[in-house]
């Protein structure tokens, strides 16, 4: 289990009903988000049965009636779908407490109080509330302790929580189990993770640049790869007379470059040298790539190795090697 949906952001003020179908249209989106990247989550019984506004319930909102205020037949369609199959986590009676203090705000939320002991008991856990109230690590305090749970109500919040579970859990296994979910616009070479020990120092040496470098590329490859403006950067405004220019080695480095990534292509001569040239090769779905460019951790030493998308990836960039320094040709 990755979610648990947080109870007590559900009240409304009865005021502005628009907005709030809105936020429930973005925690549906939300949901749909982690069912296509198989993260489970799951609710309490006191979720639904969790006051909206007045005497209703959010049963009532979501199958029933409330007075003001009528979600859409698709929205309704979508959270049953998502809902009516779920298990609850409270369906064994567990309940730790039953309320916790978020971000100094006292409130009925099992959910959240839950994820708070699984947490303490190591698990990867966050929750997922409707959002408007809370956003991202917020201080929760059960009892006389306090820990940092995340609220995941965007896909930045969604990304950021599994890379700071990464980076908490700080072992090989962490970024392997999680990297999918951490960096979901990223293609995962089958067997990547076995060269983290071909770093020089060993992961350990190279885990925070590493992780930044992840982050980067999961953020922006598509985009580096893609856009055929001739800008340097997405946040560059699109104008008539925006400068179109090919996709090439030049601007490819100078994009990587402004975003603080020292990266690169492989000289003819290494593809010309058969050893040089197999040993970044790798196979995706079949199809054989030459893996020529590389993000350098250190000037003389680790490198990760990467492919622009391809239809065999999904179109997503491609992480292929990882390794201390591959063959060169004279070596």
């Amino acid at each position: 289990m990755y979610f648990v949906l947080e109870e007590s952001s559900w009240a409304w003020d009865g005021r502005d009903p628009a907005d709030y179908i809105q936020r429930i249209q973005a925690l549906l989106e939300r949901l749909s988000v982690a069912v296509e990247r198989e993260e489970v989550f799951m609710f309490s019984g006191a979720l639904l049965t969790q006051i909206i506004c007045g005497d209703c319930t959010l049963s009532d909102l979501l199958w029933g009636h409330v007075d003001n205020i009528e979600l859409p037949h698709d929205l309704r369609e979508l959270a049953t779908a998502l809902l009516a199959h779920l298990q609850y986590w409270d369906d064994d009676g567990e309940y730790p407490e039953l309320d916790a203090e978020i971000d100094g705000a006292k409130v009925f939320s099992p959910s959240a109080a839950f994820a708070h002991a699984r947490i303490g008991a190591g698990e990867t856990l966050a929750c997922i509330p409707l959002p408007g109230r809370w956003r991202g690590p917020c201080v929760v305090t059960v009892g006389e302790t306090q820990r940092l749970v995340h609220f995941v109500t965007d896909e930045a919040t969604h990304r950021g929580f599994f890379r700071a579970e990464i980076e908490a859990k700080k072992l090989e296994a962490a970024l392997e189990s999680l990297a999918a979910h951490a960096f979901p616009d990223t293609y995962f070479v089958d067997g990547l993770w076995r060269g983290l020990r071909d770093f020089k120092g060993g992961y350990t040496r190279v885990r925070d640049d590493l992780l930044e470098f992840l982050g980067l590329f999961d953020d922006h490859a598509t985009w580096i790869f893609s856009d055929a403006t001739g800008r340097l950067s997405a946040a560059e405004t699109v104008s008539s007379e925006t400068n179109k220019r090919s996709i090439g080695d030049k601007l490819l480095m100078e994009r990587f470059g402004a975003l603080g990534l020292n990266v690169s292509p492989e000289t003819r001569e290494v593809y010309e040298t058969m050893r040089s040239r197999t040993a970044r090769e790798i196979d995706v779905r079949e199809r054989t790539l030459y893996c020529e460019w590389h993000y350098k951790i250190e000037p003389y030493t680790n490198r990760v190795h990467f492919h622009r998308p391809v239809d065999e990836s999904g179109r997503k960039p491609i992480i292929a090697i990882f390794h201390e320094h591959l063959h060169l040709p004279g070596d």
